[in-house]
């Protein structure tokens, strides 16, 4: 009866470790997407997207216009918060007082990781301050693959922000 025990329980455990086996290949898996798709934001952010908002920015400065690139790292801390990674562009239009502070009412367009679903999520807000009804809300664009972003996708969507600008 002994060794009847003793088989039962090795296939038992042959078992356990077999699912534990699976479960860690899995997390080593998704670990490695997940690296791989922060990797390719920073790819793209710093050879597509912030080269392109530069370029922009140029042109914006020599119309007398401000503008402010910033970014951010994706960061997890204790407890599952999360800062996901960024590149974003502040535009302070000719004329309008400069604030003191980062405004959160200045045109602006940002790209940013939403890291669990491996997508770029394109955010605008057209709102300008000092006017009279500067209060408009922010217009989201959506969630992207990082493969449907380049630089013309990027250019057109920074066109947008600035047409919003000039149509208020």
């Amino acid at each position: 009866m002994a060794n009847d025990v003793n088989l039962e329980l090795g296939k038992l455990l042959d078992q356990y470790d077999e699912k534990r086996r699976t479960v860690e290949e899995r997390r080593q898996q998704v670990k490695k997407d997940e690296d791989n798709f922060l990797k390719g934001f920073a790819d793209l952010r710093t050879n597509v997207v912030k080269p392109v908002f530069e370029a922009i920015g140029v042109i914006l400065k020599e119309r007398g216009h401000h503008f402010k690139i910033s970014e951010a790292e994706y960061a997890g801390e204790p407890g599952g918060k999360t800062t996901e990674a960024a590149v974003s562009i502040r535009v302070m239009p000719a004329g309008m007082e400069m604030p003191s502070h980062d405004d959160a009412q200045s045109p602006s367009l940002s790209f940013v990781t939403r890291h669990y679903n491996r997508t770029v999520w394109i955010h605008s807000s057209n709102a300008v301050p000092q006017l009279p009804q500067s209060g408009a809300p922010a217009s989201p664009r959506g969630d992207y693959q990082l493969a449907q972003i380049d630089k013309d996708f990027v250019q057109a969507e920074l066109l947008k922000l600035i047409a919003g600008m000039v149509n208020r």
